[in-house]
């Protein structure tokens, strides 16, 4: 908890400079806005026990990812701007598999995140209209899923992300086109990941009853395109 009010102090104060820095130069043009669309491609996710029975254990595979973003940005200087940013992830579940136990149905659904973070950009200006970009960001996550209903011989569990804020981070880099006076294209790639959250698991096994709780986190790779207009 301790962890999340510190993350959080530190985004609505990079928030807070933003949005006055903005204000105040705004007619120096040296605020913008980003909308952003993302193919994600997120890695396998393994859910570990972290008590209850230790041989419980599950990997999740994801199919048809995607993710959208919107920031607001203050440019320092020619070469050094900052941004806050939010945005959210979706990953459908195209399988869920384990090593220790028999599985023959599962809930399917999806896994989704939606998160917050401060970011530090660097331009190299490579020609009138084309530039380079790349920086890296912090924030908050609250990752979500639809409940899983697993069932086996004799068995069944059901697993859900109960409500939690997590520490997230992401590197980032790209290209931005200036199509039109003020308007600029641009594609980037995106290295996303949380800190690790919780899962929590009730089971009926030989029709006793049980509780288990699981670790896991998300990382993904994201190509996306956007547009970005400076004021």
């Amino acid at each position: 908890m301790k962890q999340v009010l510190c993350i959080s102090t530190l985004i609505a104060g990079v928030g807070l400079i933003i949005a006055g820095a903005s204000a105040a130069q705004a007619q120096d043009g040296s605020m913008y806005i980003t909308l952003k669309g993302a193919k994600a491609l997120s890695l396998r996710s393994t859910f570990d026990p972290t008590g209850g029975v230790p041989t419980d254990s599950y990997d999740l595979d994801f199919k048809n990812e995607w993710a959208v973003s919107t920031s607001i940005g203050h440019r320092l200087n020619e070469y050094l701007r900052i941004e806050g940013e939010l945005g959210y992830l979706v990953n459908t579940v195209e399988k869920l598999s384990s090593d220790t136990i028999t599985i023959s149905g599962t809930g399917g659904g999806s896994v989704f995140t939606s998160y917050t973070m401060a970011s530090v950009l660097a331009d190299l200006p490579l020609t009138d209209q084309l530039t380079a970009f790349a920086g890296g960001g912090i924030g908050v996550a609250k990752p979500g899923m639809d409940k899983q209903l697993l069932t086996g011989t004799g068995q069944t569990r059901e697993m859900e992300i109960e409500d939690q804020y997590v520490f997230a981070w992401k590197l980032t880099g790209g290209l931005s086109y200036e199509m039109y006076e003020n308007t600029h294209f641009f594609a980037d790639y995106t290295y996303f990941q949380t800190a690790d959250f919780d899962i929590k698991q009730k089971s009926v096994i030989g029709g006793t009853p049980g509780q288990n709780t699981l670790e896991t986190n998300l990382s993904t790779h994201m190509i996306g395109v956007g547009l970005r207009y400076d004021f």
